[in-house]
């Protein structure tokens, strides 16, 4: 309904007229809280001011539109039953009419559905960004460069050398160099030797450059469909440089303009607040002129591929200059070179750190070589686990080129079938990612054309390659993880022993035959991508052993089968090539997702199967391979053991809006609260915290702490228990706790107790039936709604079957119909045949119905898709119901019919066209956001259409089909412009004013956690620590040592001191572990900027706690870190105890005895050096190898 106002004051403004009505619709007379209409939501309203056209604010009179008649009808009349009623402004009332109008629409819409916000914080905001645009700063020049201290010079005198770029503007373009503000280290502020000032930007990653075109004006390099455009850089003399100089001085015009520009962050509350500075010049040095970059690349070119990717990388990360390199550098690093041989490339890896690590005033380039080679008088690298390798990594951003690694990475089909030739060819295969300058993903706003800068930037990578210190490398192939992460292969074409000449297209050739897909490029890189997927081998198959196995109509989508025997020689094969006895740890797998030949998906073991047997089905056969007699079976993924549930947002607020209640989620957090809270109360409960949130994996920290808990140690002293006394521990309580409560308080990620995330397979028994000609009396199989599911958490542990009424999901939950209800059969009855009588840690689905169950859940398959399902939590089963959604097979894109069969340059294109249109973190932001704003939450026709798109957005990769949100209305609009207050932590210097309170689930899970500060000094642990090998630890293990390795002290039970010899093998342990520490804590932090790195706390426990907008990014680097970590600890247990190198591991008592003496020496070696570099983890991996052969050696009662 939409009512007139007049008599408003001519001083008041829009503000104060909101202000008063909301005084009135939300006061006792009008607005009842308890009444279910409302949801607990106030009513919305909108008001518009009347145009004056004496250049007032407004002519005196308003429009008010109200969502529903009912309440305007209600305000008139409350207005007309007294004269106190009246809405107020100023001191005077306003008076109020029907103006007998409808409301639009789409504002109409808006106002039933939209969260009310008060016009107190959108008054606030909007003066902030007013006063924002007042001010206008003249600048005279802008300056890149990178911070350089020339010999001598005193500690508080910093020098900037700059390429100037002068002035850019003219009537036909115009150039703007942006500047987040959390890329922002510092920003300093200071006037130069004529007076002028300026400000200085000391960046972590570069600007963004763009250029809007007036007068239809474009560039002759550029083909845009929009007026402004990203840029790699403003001309060609800045892209020379911008590469490697990326921080700016902007000098303005007028002393005023730098008090303005100071004030106005102070109003904005930005972050970090600049500061007044010493005096900063700006010399030009041509450090990076055409000449010294030739020297440095032809020098690159005499040398060892591998070490000059190191060299390389100094100048690329902004380590040092060409100066550095070719006057102090090159001569000491071409003697490390000669003098290291082989391990060249090592040592030059490792001093890469140091050079990130100094301070550069008291601290030369040089020197540090200098001391890294008197340090490190050799260098080893890692050994990897099988199935791994050394990969190097580029990442390719609007302006530079980043050189990383090597990374231990694991190995797909093509790596290997090359390393198995000779390992040094797999230096010729790079991973080449696409980032923005802050590597996360491509983002730019609605005016910018950003299609055309990835058609230039990534599209002109990939299709002319690259040549990276003297080698030049062109694109191969992408696996579809990796395509979801915008990287992809490339090699170096290279002569093979066996293969002959091999290049990116003799590789691709030779991975089957795909003639039937050159007409769908996007299908056509796809079957090449499961080539890359990264797997593990296991068993080799020869033809006639793998056969042909018919479909069960629409229910098998992606899923085989595979003998019993053939099951048992792959699990054996993994467990002989894994470190660890998996056998003892794991339970045999019941399925297996692969990659064979041209097949890809799931088997699932039929017990009916005889012999080596392997049964694929025609939805797995991606592409034919030709004239094969054998081939390896590659495992991509063992389910041996169920993964936990754990609720997120999508989810959250899908159950909400399906009936959920509120206090549901509330109860279920305030468990894990509690859980997390209690964890220092005890080792029991520290270990559960660790099992639970998968932390500290790689280091064994929860085996460590098990055995402590055995040695009668705990986290506080009680009636048989004694201290523990760590304060490292304490430390990584405290991050670990602060890790797990970030996870609930910002993703809403709580554990849902007996729930269980499993792979799905169906039930074959249905094929016996239909195919095999059983009596359906005869065969127990599942109904349409039914499932079948077992668990085992450990080969020890009793199975137990799900049964009763389950609530069964696939994440993302974008639709509110990917939640639904089902009904777990529990144990099949004896006496009848039954295909999944022995299936453990999977969910068995009907194979009947018109619809498969699995493409009900956000259109999933049975190709690998895990499914979640909360049992035995009835709080948490949907009350309301709602179809599944429909997911019909999208549209494939081919090629028009006039144009000949795809080549690798159509698969080019569809990268650039993929990373231009990966929207779908976008559209399920979109979607949560509206839906938390919406009255109708999941189910408001934005969701349901944001749906759609992410439906179609999940399939892009398949099917080559974009979801195209160039045209207007396209993408669904937020409600109201303001995010709700659980968005806040993914944003780096969020304001308050840009969010409100939602009144949703998730709002309320965000405000009932609170962070503490995980630096925090540990409470009941001594400052001062006890004299070495005297602490709690020391005192209950050193008994046990002694009974297996002698050699102690007569007066008390610590070990005598040990040798000069093993005192050297600790301290060349702890030197290749402190390099490796370094590096790990270095190259694997969010920010690439030589002062940021991990801490010691965050690798052992295997997370980055700082602040990332993307959190899939934050994931990756997590990952890789682990990954990193993992090898670290492998290779160090492995020269301590050179067999059997894994917890639980065999190994004989002869070599445990040794290991177990070194490890002790080591132990007290670190105990006497607590000061050292990464003592406290170097001393935990120490620890665990002490445990371990204690636990092997000494008899069950001791150490069960």
């Amino acid at each position: 309904m939409e009512l007139e106002i007049k008599r408003i004051d001519f001083n008041a403004d829009s503000y104060d007229v909101r202000k008063a009505v909301e005084v009135v619709l939300h006061g006792t007379d009008l607005y009842d809280p308890h009444d279910t209409k409302n949801k607990g939501r106030k009513p919305n309203f909108q008001v518009q001011m009347g145009e004056s056209p004496a250049g007032r604010h407004h002519n005196g009179t308003a429009i008010l539109r109200l969502p529903q008649a009912t309440l305007g009808r209600k305000l008139l009349r409350w207005v007309h039953d007294a004269p106190s009623n009246n809405i107020v402004v100023n001191g005077g009332p306003l008076r109020v009419f029907n103006s007998h109008r409808r409301v639009a629409p789409d504002i109409q819409q808006t106002l039933e559905k939209a969260l009310y916000i008060g016009p107190e914080q959108d008054k606030a905001r909007e003066d902030i960004i007013r006063k924002a645009y007042e001010v206008r700063p003249r600048i005279a020049k802008i300056q890149f460069g990178v911070w350089y201290r020339p010999p001598n010079t005193p500690a508080n005198h910093g020098i900037l050398f700059t390429i100037q770029l002068g002035q850019r503007e003219t009537e036909d373009d115009h150039f703007f160099v942006l500047v987040k503000f959390s890329s922002i280290k510092k920003l300093g502020l200071g006037y130069d030797e004529f007076g002028l000032p300026y400000i200085i930007f000391d960046l972590y990653t570069p600007p963004h450059f763009e250029q809007e075109s007036f007068n239809g004006y474009v560039r002759e390099d550029t083909k845009r469909k929009k007026n402004r455009a990203r840029l790699s850089a403003l001309d060609d003399g800045h892209a020379r440089v911008a590469p490697f100089a990326h921080h700016l001085r902007v000098v303005l015009a007028e002393i005023d303009d730098l008090l303005r520009f100071e004030d106005i962050c102070r109003i904005a509350q930005c972050e970090p607040r600049p500061v007044r500075v010493p005096r900063v010049d700006a010399l030009a040095q041509g450090f990076f002129s055409h000449r010294y970059l030739h020297n440095v690349h032809r020098w690159l070119r005499t040398m060892p591929w591998k070490n000059a990717f190191q060299i390389e990388s100094y100048l690329r990360s902004g380590l040092i200059n060409t100066h550095d390199l070719l006057f102090s550098l090159q001569q000491p690093i071409e003697e490390a070179m000669r003098d290291y041989g082989e391990e060249a490339s090592e040592f030059l890896r490792i001093f890469a750190v140091a050079l990130r690590m100094r301070d550069p005033a008291k601290e030369a380039p040089a020197a540090c070589l200098a001391r890294m080679r008197r340090e490190n008088k050799t260098v080893k690298p890692l050994k990897l686990s099988p199935g791994h390798f050394s990969c190097h990594h580029i990442v390719i951003t609007p302006t530079r080129m980043l050189f990383e690694g090597p990374y231990t990475t694991q190995s797909n089909r093509v790596i290997r079938r090359f390393q198995s030739h000779d390992a040094k060819l797999v230096e010729h295969f790079i991973r080449v990612e696409f980032r923005d300058e802050d590597h996360l993903n491509y983002r730019w706003s609605d005016d910018v054309d950003g299609t055309s800068f990835l058609q230039s930037r990534v599209g002109g990578i990939l299709r002319d390659g690259l040549e990276l210190s003297g080698r030049s490398f062109e694109f191969l192939a992408y696996s579809t993880s990796a395509l979801r992460e915008h990287a992809v292969w490339f090699v170096s074409p290279f002569r093979d022993p066996v293969e002959g000449f091999v290049t990116a297209e003799t590789i691709r050739a030779s991975l089957g035959d795909f003639s039937q897909l050159l007409r769908t490029p996007s299908k056509y890189a796809a079957r090449i991508a499961q080539a890359f997927t990264a797997t593990d081998p296991s068993v080799m198959l020869y033809r006639g052993q793998w056969e042909d196995l018919p479909e069960i109509g629409v229910h098998t989508d992606g899923v085989g089968t595979v003998s019993p025997e053939l099951a048992h020689k792959i699990w054996e094969a993994i467990c002989g090539a894994t470190p660890g006895n998996l056998r003892e740890t794991r339970v045999e797998p019941s399925a297996y997702q692969f990659r064979f030949l041209g097949y890809k998906g799931v088997v699932v073991v039929d017990s009916s199967l005889e012999g080596i047997r392997l049964r694929l089905r025609d939805s797995q056969r991606k592409f034919p391979v030709h004239n094969v007699e054998k081939a390896e079976f590659e495992v991509a993924r063992a389910f041996s053991l169920p993964n936990a549930v754990h609720l997120n947002r999508p989810a959250v607020m899908a159950l909400e809006d399906r009936g959920v209640r509120k206090d549901a989620f509330m109860e279920l957090q305030e468990m894990a609260k509690v859980e997390i809270y209690l964890a220092g109360d005890s080792l029991e409960n520290f270990v559960k915290l660790l099992k639970k949130h998968s932390l500290g994996h790689k280091f064994h920290l929860a085996f460590v702490l098990e055995q402590l808990d055995k040695l009668k140690l705990d986290m506080k002293a009680n009636l048989d228990k004694r201290a523990v006394g760590s304060a490292f521990l304490g430390r990584l309580l405290r991050f670990g706790m602060n890790h797990c409560l970030r996870e609930v308080k910002h993703n809403a990620r709580i554990p849902v107790p007996q729930s269980y995330q499993l792979v799905g397979v169906a039930d074959e028994g249905q094929a016996w039936i239909e195919q095999d000609g059983l009596d359906p009396k005869d065969v127990f199989t599942l109904g349409e709604g039914y499932i079948y599911a077992c668990i085992q958490e450990s080969a020890d542990s009793d199975p137990v079957y799900l049964k009763g009424s389950c609530v069964i999901s696939r994440s993302p939950v974008i639709h509110p119909g990917d939640v639904q209800r089902v009904h777990a059969v529990g144990e099949p009855p004896k006496g009848v045949k039954c295909f999944f009588r022995g299936l453990k840690n999977v969910v068995v689905m009907p194979a009947v119905g018109k619809r498969s169950l699995a493409s009900c859940l956000a259109g999933g398959d049975l190709d690998g898709d895990t499914f979640d399902i909360y049992w035995n939590n009835p709080q948490l089963l949907p009350t309301d119901y709602a179809d599944a959604a429909e997911y019909p097979p999208g549209q494939v894109r081919r090629l028009p019919d006039d144009r000949p069969d795809a080549t690798v340059d159509d698969i080019c294109d569809f990268i650039v066209e993929y990373i231009n249109s990966d929207v779908m973190g976008l559209l399920a932001d979109k979607h949560i956001i509206i839906a938390d704003q919406s009255r109708d939450g999941v189910f408001d026709n934005r969701c349901m259409r944001l749906a759609e798109l992410c439906s179609q957005a999940v399939d892009y990769a398949k099917n080559g089909v974009a979801v195209d949100l160039s045209s207007p209305g396209a993408l669904p609009k937020q409600l109201i412009k303001f995010k709700p207050d659980w968005k806040k932590a993914e944003v780096t210097g969020a304001r308050d004013l840009d969010y409100y309170e939602s009144d949703r689930a998730l709002g309320f899970l965000y405000r009932n956690i609170s962070l503490e500060d995980p630096n925090e000094p540990v409470a009941g642990v001594s400052a001062q620590p006890p004299a070495p090998l005297q602490d709690p630890i020391s005192c209950a293990l050193a008994p046990l040592v002694q009974s297996f390795v002698g050699d102690t002290d007569a007066d008390g039970p610590t070990p005598a001191p040990a040798d000069a010899d093993a005192d050297a093998q600790a301290e060349a342990l702890h030197a290749r572990h402190v390099r490796e520490m370094r590096f790990i804590c270095t190259t694997h932090a969010l920010i690439d900027a030589p002062d940021v790195r991990l801490m010691e706390e965050e690798v052992v426990l295997g997370t980055i706690l700082a602040d990332c907008t993307q959190k899939h990014a934050r994931s990756e680097r997590a990952f890789r870190m682990r990954t990193h970590a993992e090898t670290l600890v492998r290779d160090l247990r492995a020269l301590v105890v050179p067999v059997g190198v894994g917890v639980g591991s065999e190994a004989p008592p002869g070599v445990l005895r040794a290991g177990l003496r070194d490890a002790w020496g080591m132990w007290g070696w670190a105990q006497r050096n607590r000061d050292a570099d990464f003592i406290e983890s170097f001393s935990l991996v120490v620890l665990g190898i002490v445990l371990d052969c204690l636990k092997r050696l000494a008899p069950p009662e001791v150490m069960a």
